[in-house]
């Protein structure tokens, strides 16, 4: 769930990101407070708009590398890019945690599968032991079956995000190294991105393995479960390949934005992307309702398709009428603060429940309870983002502007 420091932004990703974060934050709302609508509606499948962060850091933390490649120069140096993807991930998740946790006691001690209860604030409180907090701070909680689903319990994406930033430099290494100077290829290009691909395929494969070897257990268990299969389902190791069609819409763009792929015309891509990308949410949403580990990659794959429709009028100079379309104001700026609205819509959700504030298990108590969480939520949200994740993304140098935006 978060954006790269780049020098320009691309028209078509901020409210893109700014809806798939309130698809995510609406479906943790509405299953918590009103279990009854969500099951009526089946909007359990909006949970899975998460595939398109990952999706869309395949395409933009690839997309340096991806172009130094195709401009035949030396690679992103590491140090610089670990910088900046710590400097993007730890300030605003420190800062939203530590509140959370010992001031607001807003956090899960426990398990959420096993302690949480729709509508209350159960299994919520304060983590204390130092071991504990050591391992919350530094995003390794989720790497533990006894940890996972605990403190913020949707920070486990994070900790495949960064897992995905550790990678990436080892793909790039393994396959794009010692080339500077030399033509680029772009069946090259594409090997981190294959690579990832199978990495999540073959991961897939043998964590449905193990839990048929394992006494039967929910889907919800073996995906969320205080359990190794849960942990390893929730890795790296399995959601690879939903970054790997994000890094080959970025190869497409960078060889469309040096000129290439010429042959491969604007009404070629929607006469093939368009009727894809609605084919495979499609199956995904089949595959969803099926409880199959596969749904993330039907749904992985459309957000690559999307990407490359989005982006490649950049690509080639002209009008980026789609990209003004899916950038209206309002979700680019939940895409600008979808970092802190990610993280602080579920310790909100518990607020709303000590307190009892939320609406019924109704279509308008739904309602009620969505604008509520969502209304607090964005307003901590801007305050995060201003005074902690903008000058954490500057090397904590304030400047005019952000002092005057915040």
């Amino acid at each position: 769930m978060t954006t790269p420091t780049t020098r320009s932004r691309l028209i078509g990703l901020d409210g893109p990101r700014g809806m798939a974060c309130l698809c995510v934050m609406s479906v943790h709302v509405i299953g918590f407070f009103a279990p009854k609508q969500m099951e009526a509606g089946r909007l359990n499948y909006l949970a899975e708009a998460i595939v398109f962060f990952f999706a869309l850091s395949g395409f933009l933390i690839y997309l340096p590398f991806v172009r130094a490649y195709a401009a035949g120069q030396p690679m992103p140096g590491l140090r610089r890019y670990s910088s900046q993807r710590i400097r993007r991930v730890y300030p605003g998740y420190v800062v939203i945690f530590l509140v959370a946790n010992l001031v607001l006691a807003a956090v899960y001690v426990g398990s959420a599968t096993t302690t949480a209860v729709a509508g209350t604030d159960d299994g919520s409180g304060r983590i204390t032991s130092p071991g504990r907090l050591l391992a919350h701070l530094t995003l390794v909680q989720n790497l533990s079956a006894d940890e996972l689903q605990t403190g913020i319990a949707p920070s486990w994406s994070l900790t495949t995000e960064l897992s995905f930033y550790i990678l990436l430099p080892v793909l790039v290494w393994l396959f794009l190294r010692g080339r500077p100077g030399r033509a680029p290829r772009l069946g090259i290009a594409l090997l981190p991105a294959i690579a990832m691909a199978v990495i999540g395929v073959v991961g897939k494969i043998v964590t449905a393995q193990l839990q048929t070897q394992r006494p039967p257990m929910s889907v919800y268990d073996a995906e969320f479960g205080p359990n190794a299969i849960a942990v390893l389902s929730r890795s790296i190791v399995v959601i690879a390949d939903n970054f790997a069609y994000g890094m080959v819409a970025v190869v497409l763009f960078v060889w469309m934005e040096r000129g290439g792929l010429r042959r491969i015309t604007a009404r070629k891509l929607w006469l093939v992307c368009a009727p894809g990308w609605v084919f495979f949410l499609f199956v995904s949403l089949v595959l969803s309702n099926l409880g199959s580990r596969f749904t993330g990659t039907a749904l992985a794959i459309a957000s690559g398709l999307f990407l490359v429709l989005v982006t490649e009028p950049s690509a080639r100079g002209r009008n980026a009428w789609l990209g003004r379309l899916v950038d209206v104001v309002p979700l680019r700026f939940i895409g600008k603060i979808s970092l802190s609205v990610y993280l602080w819509h579920y310790p909100v959700i518990l607020l709303v429940a000590r307190h009892d504030l939320a609406g019924s298990d109704t279509t308008g108590g739904m309602l009620v309870s969505l604008a509520l969480v969502s209304a607090v939520t964005i307003a901590l949200s801007m305050l995060t983002y201003h005074f902690v994740e903008a000058p954490a993304m500057r090397g904590g140098r304030a400047t005019a502007r952000t002092v005057t935006a915040a």
